[in-house]
């Protein structure tokens, strides 16, 4: 978590209130994706040749960062994506939430300063 790049300027306490709205936001896009009207229709001469691509890889995911952007603040490490991409939305969102949620401080801005004593 080593740049300011990629800490969220929300608490952690803030991530889990926002979680659900975030995880729905992701969701959309994810439905979006499988959904896009310009992909290719199946062709039946290369069924199988792609069986073992992700249902989600990498790139979908790292084209989300705005979106976690709008909700925690900052980018999506992309340190934070599995390699490979992901067997499902849910496979990700088991994977993802936990890492968004440890890169949040466990306080922030007035929270700190009332932790720290630092507060009037």
């Amino acid at each position: 978590m080593g740049s300011k790049k990629y800490t969220p300027t929300i608490s952690t306490q803030e991530f889990d209130a926002i979680a659900t709205e975030l995880r729905n936001a992701l969701k959309s896009k994810y439905d979006a994706s499988k959904s896009d009207a310009d992909r290719p229709p199946p062709n039946p001469a290369t069924k199988g040749a792609f069986d073992h691509m992700p249902e989600l890889d990498s790139k979908t995911v790292a084209k989300w960062s705005s979106t976690v952007k709008n909700h925690i603040g900052c980018k999506l490490d992309p340190g934070f994506i599995r390699k490979g991409g992901y067997d499902s939305f849910d496979d990700f969102w088991a994977d993802m939430q936990p890492k968004l949620h440890s890169s949040c401080p466990e306080a922030v801005g007035n929270e700190a300063a009332n932790e720290e004593g630092l507060a009037p």
